[in-house]
């Protein structure tokens, strides 16, 4: 005797012929013992998983379909025990599909019974087997409009996510797995209130260090940038970086400027945050971009080369470096000359980056960030207009213009919601918190993605409120300023000065200020002249601006 459930509950005799089971009543509880797989299940199992509000009858009409069941199948096909009953017959398919899922035919499990829980489960777990065992043969394409559907009626459901992107990888469609990856992750964290999503992070994870080890031509190449691109911009950034660079290294190898050009500039993620994420990745990034650029051969399409010189001046950024300053003009001026938007973009950024090179340049930042704006708008480029949104809440915020920086707080949230971009949220939050500074939201703010501006931003923030400096929090890069701080808290004056010898000059970036003010704090009260000359010519740029508006994070203006 044979019992199917891979479509309709059907049993089917040794003589070949099906076996008349019954009602749609029996033929559940046989399809709830096969779902069992062998295993006891009770009377009041059968009663819940038969009726939402079991009758007053439910005990004896349960007993009723198992014994018609045996006048059916034979008496030694469902075994009592103890209060419940077995399955007691080896040949059913189901049970063969789950030890070797693609040597039985498929159909929808159950299809004739009722969506009662157990079904929609059983049917769900099956898919999910049968789904694995395609993706691990490498066939995932067949199977992307199923899984669509079934990710759709299982929004909560992590596996039918990570099932689904793994079949649109392997269709090829890298970037809508990645989107449905965050997605999920997104809808999860903000329902549940989770930190975090292990199963859909290691499936990103998967698919990005694949895009690059299972491809090594130029396409493929390309292709992984493309990928890393859109997992930066949708909150997967230090993976998505490695996996660029990884990239990028792989294409250097095959020794053609123009290839290595292209997967370099693939990776087309706007940036608004002069710390380096690693600045040892960008370091290498730059001496691949600049060697790139000396080797690529004269008739190179002038908008790779443009694309070359901006990737120079984003990831050369916080400098005080001329040449990486003149890549970012030269790099505007061709996109100029060739009228093209999307070259333009970048090389606005690339300005954007370098024009902390000189302190009090907000006025200029407010202008590359209306440009941005507009073009991206007029060009539908909603990366680069998401960018312009913030710079301008950075710009505004520099000179107080507290309304006009709100303005565009609101439409870059407006955007981050269409696009999905997640990380955009730190940053108003952020802004938010500068406007009404809070200890606790600042503890709270999640900067976890976002290792350039996570180091050591927490006790700058604080500190800006006017709160002594935590020596239990992780300074990151501005550890040197925090010491002589430490020291003063202690009340310990020499060791103060002992530790301003080492205090370094600031960086050309979103911080130089702050770390500006911070040292004519020290050095007023260690009384070091020498040190607070220093302090007032640094920040005599920014006379008339915030200290720490132009990062519209946090000010020391109070």
């Amino acid at each position: 005797m044979q019992i199917r459930v891979l479509g309709p509950v059907v049993v089917v005799g040794t003589d070949g012929r099906v076996v008349v089971v019954g009602s749609k009543r029996r033929r559940e509880v046989l399809g709830r013992l096969v779902a069992a797989r062998g295993r006891v299940v009770s009377v009041e199992a059968l009663i819940s998983d038969l009726w939402d509000d079991p009758p007053p009858g439910a005990v004896g009409a349960v007993r009723t379909f198992v014994s018609e069941l045996r006048g059916a199948l034979g008496s030694g096909a469902i075994e009592t025990v103890g209060r419940g009953y077995a399955l007691r017959v080896s040949d059913v398919d189901v049970w063969r599909f789950e030890e070797a899922p693609l040597s039985v035919s498929w159909g929808e499990p159950y299809a004739d019974l009722d969506p009662s829980p157990w079904v929609l489960a059983e049917r769900a777990r099956l898919l999910e087997l049968r789904a694995r065992a395609l993706l691990d043969e490498g066939r995932g394409a067949s199977l992307v409009a199923e899984l669509s559907s079934f990710a759709e009626a299982h929004p909560w459901r992590e596996k039918a996510q990570v099932l689904l992107a793994h079949a649109l990888y392997q269709d090829g469609r890298q970037v809508e797995a990645l989107r449905v990856l965050r997605s999920a992750r997104d809808r999860l964290v903000s329902r549940f209130g989770l930190d975090a999503v292990p199963e859909l992070d290691r499936a990103e994870s998967d698919i990005l260090r694949h895009a690059v080890a299972r491809t090594g031509g130029y396409a493929g190449l390309r292709s992984a940038s493309v990928v890393a691109g859109e997992a930066a911009l949708t909150g997967g950034l230090a993976l998505a970086q490695a996996d660029r660079l990884a990239a990028v290294v792989e294409a250097g190898r095959l020794g053609n400027p123009l290839l290595t050009a292209r997967v370099l500039t693939a990776y087309d993620v706007p940036t608004n945050w002069t710390v380096s994420d690693d600045p040892v990745q960008a370091a290498s990034l730059v001496s691949v971009a600049r060697r790139t650029l000396r080797d690529l051969p004269s008739d190179a399409p002038v908008a790779l080369r443009a694309r070359l010189l901006a990737v120079i001046a984003l990831e050369h950024r916080g400098t005080r470096d001329a040449w990486a300053l003149e890549a970012a003009l030269e790099a505007e001026r061709l996109a100029r000359e060739l009228g093209d938007s999307s070259v333009l973009v970048v090389a606005l950024n690339a300005r954007f980056m370098q024009s902390f090179q000189r302190p009090g340049r907000s006025s200029e930042r407010r202008g590359i960030a209306l440009e941005l704006i507009e073009v991206a708008a007029r060009h539908d480029l909603p990366a680069y207009e998401i960018l312009g949104h913030l710079v301008a809440m950075q710009a505004y915020s520099a000179v107080g213009e507290f309304e006009a920086a709100s303005r565009h707080a609101a439409a870059v949230e407006r955007l981050a919601d269409i696009h999905e971009t997640q990380l955009v949220k730190v940053f108003t939050s952020g802004f938010r918190l500068m406007r009404a500074p809070d200890e606790a939201g600042y503890r709270a703010l999640d900067l976890s993605g976002m290792p350039g501006v996570e180091a050591g931003f927490l006790p700058l923030a604080l500190l800006s409120m006017g709160l002594p400096p935590d020596p239990t929090l992780d300074w990151g890069p501005y550890r040197a300023w925090a010491e002589p701080l430490l020291h003063l808290a202690d009340g310990d004056v020499a060791a103060a000065r002992r530790a301003v010898v080492d205090l370094p000059v600031p960086r050309a970036d979103h911080l130089y200020d702050v770390l500006w003010a911070i040292t004519a704090r020290i050095a007023d009260e260690i009384e070091d002249e020498v040190l607070a000359a220093a302090a007032r010519e640094a920040l005599e740029p920014v006379r008339g601006e915030i200290i720490g508006g132009n990062t519209a994070m946090m000010t020391f203006a109070r």
